[in-house]
């Protein structure tokens, strides 16, 4: 594919983020929460969705982000109050994270509920990190992206040619 001529390492997930991923298929999906770098240092604040938290009705977490030192999505385990404290010393509270539940907003709002199924990754000899679609039994399916800056969330249209193939367990 010529968008991914010029691929590395970091264009990847690793490993143990691939197995991580997969497996998510089964889980029941309880909450989603946002967590939003925010920049308040003018008039109209600055945010960048940095994680994502998926929680399950198993007492599992796992947490996708896309931060300044990472090229693409990752599995990650952040300490969210020492991020905050962290910022706080360093910008003088001009910069924070930010916690929103998004369980109801309407990307999230039918997969609440409803056990993962094999999921979509782009896969070019390994897994592509730029991508992730989420299924699920009877909710819409829900692609989290790279943005310009940070993540995206959208629901997933099937019907394009996204030349992403199936994670399974």
């Amino acid at each position: 594919m010529a968008e991914h001529d010029e691929l590395t390492e970091e264009n990847f997930f690793s490993t143990d983020d691939v197995y991580k991923i997969a497996a998510l298929v089964n889980e029941n999906l309880a909450g989603v929460v946002y967590h939003y770098w925010v920049n308040k240092a003018s008039d109209s604040p600055f945010e960048v969705l940095d994680w994502i938290t998926l929680a399950f009705k198993s007492g599992n977490r796992i947490t996708f982000t896309a931060g300044l030192e990472t090229d693409g999505i990752r599995v990650a385990e952040p300490d969210f109050d020492a991020e905050r404290a962290k910022l706080e010393a360093e910008f003088q509270g001009k910069v924070t994270i930010e916690s929103r539940d998004a369980s109801k907003h309407k990307m999230w709002k039918t997969a609440i509920g409803q056990d993962i199924t094999p999921s979509l990754m782009r896969f070019e000899g390994r897994v592509i990190n730029d991508s992730l679609v989420l299924k699920f039994d009877d909710g819409d399916a829900v692609e989290i992206f790279l943005g310009i800056e940070g993540l995206e969330v959208d629901f997933f249209d099937e019907d394009e040619d996204s030349g992403m193939t199936d994670v399974l367990a």
